[in-house]
């Protein structure tokens, strides 16, 4: 979603990048939550959720797949978010063209005083409704899963971290049907104040357990010109090599409010 930085895409594939650095890069940088920023094709949040009676669309492609998301600030505190992503499909991984969907709420439960920082709670449903190889359709997971954001702003307000542990269930994990439980983690880091109006963005994300899927990163660049949209790029890949998201450009529209806001 941001940028005309192309060469920063570019090199990242010519420059050899050992893993473990890449780990203590992304855990050490997250992404700053200023009341204008947003997760984006992020996979990590903040603590944030939107002003009451506002909304917000994400549109979003990459190598890997393409989507959009909405989201409705219904109640002071609460944001409720609709997500659907079609996966191309991918030859080299024996993966065919699919598409999932994503239900969620989030409740803001902690601010802290200067706002910049907090704690909030996901709970959402997921479920992949199928999809064709040649002739057969086949059914593929239904999960439900929870996270905590926790935001800490650091060194005055240029760094700000974001942890997101969670855990998911999916009761349609293998071909058996068997349930798996899977622990999931993701940090993000990002850096202001060097580029103007633009966010230096890092992230690390997986999934342990039976429901295991394999961490990858994300890096890339947030351009914030104003309060309406928010246009971004971000370029990642697995840890063990394999191709990950890879590039993936996209914007997040901000509505003005559309709703009054309750009385107290």
């Amino acid at each position: 979603m941001n940028l005309k930085f192309n060469i920063l895409i570019i090199s990242l594939e010519l420059i050899p990048i050992k893993k473990s650095c890449l780990t203590i890069i992304f855990a050490s940088i997250s992404f700053l939550t200023f009341l204008d920023t947003r997760a984006q094709q992020f996979n990590t949040d903040n603590y944030l959720t939107m002003p009451y009676g506002t909304a917000t669309i994400l549109l979003t492609t990459g190598g890997r797949n393409a989507g959009m998301a909405a989201s409705f600030a219904l109640a002071p505190k609460w944001e409720f978010f609709a997500q659907a992503f079609l996966f191309w499909e991918n030859e080299k991984e024996l993966a065919p063209q699919h598409f999932n969907v994503l239900g969620y709420a989030k409740y803001m439960f902690w601010v802290n005083k200067e706002n910049n920082g907090g704690g909030g709670a996901f709970l959402g449903f997921g479920k992949s409704p199928g999809y064709w190889e040649q002739t057969e359709f086949l059914k593929s997971h239904q999960n439900i899963w929870t996270a905590v954001p926790i935001t800490l702003p650091l060194f005055n307000n240029t760094i700000s971290w974001d942890i997101m542990p969670g855990a998911i269930f999916d009761w349609s994990n293998s071909e058996s049907g068997d349930p798996a439980w899977g622990f999931t983690y993701s940090t993000r880091v990002a850096v202001y104040k060097i580029i103007p109006k633009t966010a230096i963005v890092g992230e690390v994300y997986g999934t342990s357990g039976s429901a295991y899927s394999a961490p990858e990163y994300k890096i890339g660049l947030r351009w914030e010109p104003n309060n309406t949209i928010v246009p971004a790029i971000t370029y990642g890949r697995a840890l063990d090599g394999t191709s990950g998201p890879r590039l993936e450009i996209g914007v997040l529209i901000f509505s003005p409010q559309f709703l009054k806001k309750p009385l107290k």
